[in-house]
């Protein structure tokens, strides 16, 4: 075979000229249908996909030079080829090994440019980034800067049914591909991103609802306090998704083909996907050997090549843990070894609800406990673990409802505070993302396949792609990642950070991170993400805040616990620091610190967050509420604010750690808030829990600002009389913990504290008189917008908040 190939192409140099002339040229019609969409033969995973349901609005400078769509295209394509169409056909059917040189050189295959695709090529698609923002390949993935990237925006679905019916293969793959996930969605109101990078999987996502994009110019953002460059423009990309339909995520990828079944016909048709990167199949059963390799072999990297642990190879035993080869009958067993050195495993879960037959070690049993456990008196998560730690080589594992004394009588209070070291030294972290308490396994058969998607290229063969639902949410893993209930809880957003190596095992994939890297099953090898837990080892003041409204976003069981929570992170920061923690903020960033506010709800008047049921910390930390907060405040100003940076206007003059006072110098002025208070009609299908009776609507007045601006209130406020110079003075304060809320409007006054000021705008505190300290004033909220002017004639003063 290899010299008839020679000879074809001998003859085709010395007559190429007729050739040319009278070669055959194929003029097909539209691609035809997907060949077959069936789940394949192997094992493969099906990640689940959850995407924020509520209307978002995003923002970003407008391109000003995108390229500019290709005409329409026709409904044909091209193939060109000096070989006569038999035996072409045949040729291409050979293995591809019997061929001595590239049997891309047999065909020559043209394809017009889709509009709406752009054939999955990024250097032809609108590209992705810039202006100061990374695309959306350089945020999920460590790959180099020069990989073209790109995002595609399809408003309506029915543009690309048009160009698949056209012909387009394309946009034909992404048909088929949603069709075999979502088989209705064709007749649903949706919008369709595409997102390309050179060498990845192609990611495709479909938005139930609809998407519309606004621009502003400079005069329309200076009204916002906002300054950009003459002629510029903003996009501002408004998305209503259905609140009853989740996005749906699928990546479309080529699979590695052996030598042995490798067909000439496969490498002839290849440059049709040249851009589109290659992927593994997953296991189809989390308990697998190959699931156990995969983390096996990332542990043996990580502990090789990197500086993640603390603890070394050999790190140092907790104080009290649990041996599952122990030399007892039943092979486990709850030890307190005293200075050993081996590997460890610590569990990071959810808590099922407590009650007496809890398996948990109190006072009570911790005896019992030393003498030895029954693997069948484990709860079934905990059963996986053992299970895992065996098979991984591992003899001890570390959980805190089993290896922390619980109860009055236990030493959680001592425990506690060495979590840093605890999650930092042990070997590898479980992290539990497909079971919401002790009672799911982990271990699990995976419930959705990867498809083949085969394309017929009428007499060249089968183009070969595959595709399968995307294992995580594109997007959310800078923030942390989606990992089911454990992305909901409090004490898991510190022990991830403090872990020196972590294992997810979500429902369809599992993922390993490091504090060098992450990587996903499924995956080459060479394709790894950023680690969200190193943002220790690199931090700063403005990456802190982010870390601050993810823990504030998570539940927790006792208010009281919100500190102790995060208490070994900024330990371990302040170490590698120098910083000095403050309440949960830190000291030597304090005046910046101060500008949290109460994150907005998504309905308006609604408080968002709550009063603790007790004292908990200073008003002017966020640990004083109970809710989701924002820092965007704060943060460092954004590209687009260069024009008009913003300067710090206040000085803390003293602080006392322990009761909490601080004493700033800045410009103060007395404002008046008004409280409007609307009746709400309750829904009798939804939840009480979720509905408040009353809507809220707080606005503050200030000299020179007649309109008012809106109020981000800290919590429900109310008004209060205080003595004052000899009369009355009524303050705005915080409702306390179980007290009802106003029900009538009303009005009162607040200090206004100037903090931070650009030239077009403000960040104020708003404070009211304390009743517990005498002389000093409580936080109750804050405001971003006030003209600096109005500022103009007021003194700095010295004022105590507590």
């Amino acid at each position: 075979m290899k010299s008839v190939f020679r000879k074809i192409r001998s003859k085709k140099k010395e007559d190429q000229a007729n050739q040319n002339a009278s070669s055959p040229s194929f003029s097909h019609g539209p691609a035809p249908p997907i060949s077959n969409s069936q789940p394949s033969t192997q094992p493969a995973l099906q990640p689940v996909l959850q995407q924020k349901r509520t209307s978002t609005i995003g923002s970003e400078p407008a391109q000003a030079h995108q390229p500019q769509p290709p005409q329409p295209r026709t409904k044909k394509f091209h193939i060109t080829t000096s070989i006569p169409p038999n035996e072409l056909s045949r040729l291409l059917q050979l293995p591809a090994s019997d061929f001595e040189d590239d049997p891309r050189d047999l065909v020559k295959i043209e394809l017009p440019i889709c509009p709406v695709c752009y054939n999955f090529d990024p250097f032809k698609a609108p590209r992705d980034g810039g202006a100061g923002r990374p695309s959306w390949a350089k945020a999920e993935f460590n790959i180099s800067d020069d990989i073209p990237v790109s995002k595609i925006k399809i408003e309506k679905a029915e543009e690309l049914r048009n160009t698949a019916n056209g012909g387009c293969l394309y946009c034909s793959m992404v048909v088929a591909s949603l069709g075999a996930v979502h088989p209705d969605w064709e007749t649903e109101n949706t919008f369709i991103h595409i997102y390309l990078a050179s060498g990845l999987p192609v990611i495709v996502r479909l938005d139930f609802g609809a998407t519309s994009v606004v621009y502003l110019g400079r005069e329309a953002m200076l009204e916002l306090g906002v300054d950009i460059a003459e002629g510029q423009q903003m996009e501002f990309t408004i998305r209503v998704t259905d609140s009853d339909k989740e996005a749906i995520e699928i990546e479309i990828f080529r699979s590695a083909i052996p030598n042995d079944i490798l067909t000439a016909g496969d490498v002839a048709l290849s440059p049709l996907t040249q851009h589109m990167g290659y992927a593994e199949e997953i296991p189809s059963d989390s308990g697998s050997l190959e699931c156990a390799k995969f983390i096996k072999e990332n542990i043996d990297i990580c502990i090789k090549h990197h500086k993640c642990g603390t603890g070394g190879p050999l790190p140092l035993l907790p104080d009290r843990i649990i041996w599952i080869a122990a030399n007892n009958a039943t092979g486990i067993q709850l030890i307190e070894p005293q200075s050993i050195r081996a590997p460890y495993i610590t569990l990071s879960y959810c808590w099922g609800p407590v009650d007496a037959n809890t398996y948990l070690t109190n006072a009570e049993n911790v005896s019992s406990k030393r003498e030895g456990m029954n693997y069948n008196d484990l709860p079934p998560l905990f059963q996986d673990v053992v299970y895992t730690a065996r098979r991984l080589g591992i003899e001890y594992i570390w959980i805190d409802r089993l290896c922390i004394i619980q109860g009055a009588n236990g030493d959680f209070s001592t425990q506690a505070p060495k979590m840093g070291e605890i999650y930092g030294n042990a070997t590898l972290t479980i992290a539990t993302a497909s079971a919401t308490t002790e009672f799911d396994k982990i271990l699990t058969q995976r419930e959705r396949p990867s498809y083949n998607l085969n394309m017929d290229v009428a007499g060249l063969g089968s183009l070969k792609t595959r595709f399968r639902r995307l294992p995580y949410e594109l997007g959310t893993e800078a923030n942390g990642g989606k990992y089911g209930k454990m992305s909901s809880r409090a004490w898991i957003w510190q022990e991830r950070l403090l872990a020196a190596r972590t294992i997810f095992f979500t429902p369809h994939a599992i993922k390993f991170e490091c504090r060098h890297h992450s990587i996903w099953e499924g995956y080459n090898k060479g394709l790894t993400s950023s680690s969200w837990s190193n943002q220790l080892d690199n931090i700063t003041h403005g990456s802190w805040m982010s870390l601050v409204e993810e823990f504030m976003r998570r539940d927790i069981t006792r208010s009281s616990d919100r500190l102790p929570a995060m208490e070994s992170v900024m330990k371990r920061i302040a170490k590698s620091t120098g910083w000095v923690p403050l309440w949960g903020l830190w000291a030597n960033a304090l005046v910046e610190s101060l500008c949290w506010d109460s994150k907005m709800s998504d309905k308006s008047g609604i408080h968002e967050c709550k009063m603790n049921p007790a004292y908990y910390a200073p008003t002017w930390s966020w640990a004083s509420v109970d809710g989701p907060i924002s820092y965007i405040c704060a943060k460092p100003d954004s590209p687009v604010n260069e024009r008009d940076p913003r300067t710090w206007e206040v000085e803390c003059r003293s602080l006392n750690e322990a009761s909490g006072l601080i004493k700033l110098a800045g410009r103060v002025i007395f404002v008046e808030l008004q409280v409007t208070i609307e009746t709400h009609e309750i829904d009798p299908e939804r939840p009480a829990s979720e509905q408040q009776k009353f809507w809220y609507n707080y606005v503050v007045k200030a000299p020179g600002e007649p309109q008012g601006l809106p109020m981000r209130q800290d919590v429900a406020l109310k008004p209060q009389a205080f003595a004052m110079n000899g009369g009355n003075f009524t303050c705005a304060v915080r409702v306390p913990f179980g007290e009802p809320l106003p029900e009538k409007s009303w009005k009162a006054h607040c200090a206004c504290l100037l903090v931070g000021a650009s030239r077009l705008r403000t960040t104020v505190l708003l404070l009211g008189m304390s009743s517990r300290v005498n002389g000093a004033w409580e936080r109750v909220g804050l405001i971003d917008g006030f003209n600096p002017s109005i500022f103009g004639s007021a003194q700095i003063q010295l004022i105590d908040i507590v």
